[in-house]
């Protein structure tokens, strides 16, 4: 929030299993699909893994042009270590982890013609503000049966290479439609169960209820038979498959966050994921 301008939209509860995890969402004023991050703050519960390969290894933020000596310092200025500015596939950007947890993050300067208004927030100028997502990063240590699922199967489109860096988009690219896959052959393997400071998956939204189970259906169809069921989540309904790379993929249709809180008060009560509500008061 106070770091890189987000609104705090949505504080629940992780909707698996029996111990009470915080699930907190931030995003643009209302959480628009593309600006969406999620996280769960897992320390307290003693969930923890190992990053590696076969996970998201870097979230990246849209910022207007011009912008990353602003961000530099800002980040400098909220004890925050941040690279220098570097360049991938033509366009300039910034890398830093979390301070506490180490997930990793980039900011790229990139115009995104106004597709997502960022939030209004107290902590970061609106001229300077982030304005969703740019892209995400999935270290593996092989790519050839990644490269296959995710031109055949998730209908990305390979837009070219720069270094260890292969990059994908849908259709022709742009803010939140594209994907890197970074190569790291000597990289182990990082564990994919539910750890503090690793992305657990990246989600992808899809139009309705049909077309995610026909998507579930033709994937199927290929030879990746690692899906879940459809899982209710309170402002989603999800899958998940595991890629031949490891990294985990949701597809997901969103019910929106305004059912349960109104858009001014978002983000400002605990809403308890329903298998805790016997044990509510606790």
């Amino acid at each position: 929030v106070k770091t890189l301008g987000q609104r705090l939209v949505k504080k629940t509860m992780f909707y698996d299993g029996a111990r009470p995890v915080y699930h907190l969402y931030f995003g643009n004023e209302l959480g628009e699909p593309g600006t969406l991050y999620t996280t769960f703050p897992v320390r307290q519960a003693g969930y923890t893994g190992k990053r590696g390969a076969g996970q998201i290894s870097a979230v990246s933020y849209n910022a207007p042009v011009g912008t990353l000596s602003w961000w530099q310092e800002h980040l400098i200025k909220r004890a925050v270590t941040v690279s220098e500015v570097r360049e991938r596939f033509g366009q300039k950007y910034l890398s830093f982890e979390h301070p506490d947890c180490g997930v990793g993050f980039e900011i790229i300067e990139q115009d995104t013609d106004g597709q997502f208004e960022p939030w209004d927030s107290p902590y970061v100028p609106k001229e300077v503000a982030l304005r969703g997502f740019h892209s995400w990063t999935a270290t593996l240590n092989r790519n050839e049966e990644m490269d296959s699922f995710m031109r055949n199967a998730w209908n990305l489109k390979p837009q070219g290479r720069d270094g260890n860096y292969q990059r994908y988009a849908f259709g022709n690219g742009g803010a939140a439609k594209v994907l890197d896959v970074y190569i790291d052959e000597d990289e182990r393997p990082g564990t994919w169960a539910l750890g503090e400071g690793q992305v657990h998956h990246a989600a992808f939204e899809v139009a309705d209820l049909d077309v995610q189970a026909a998507l579930k259906f033709d994937v199927e169809g290929l030879g990746y038979t690692d899906f879940s069921d459809r899982k209710h989540r309170g402002y989603f309904e999800s899958i998940y498959v595991r890629t031949p790379g490891g990294v985990l993929f949701e597809a997901s249709v969103t019910l929106g966050f305004t059912h349960d809180e109104s858009p001014e008060k978002l983000g400002s009560e605990v809403k308890v994921a329903p298998q805790l509500e016997g044990v509510k008061d606790e």
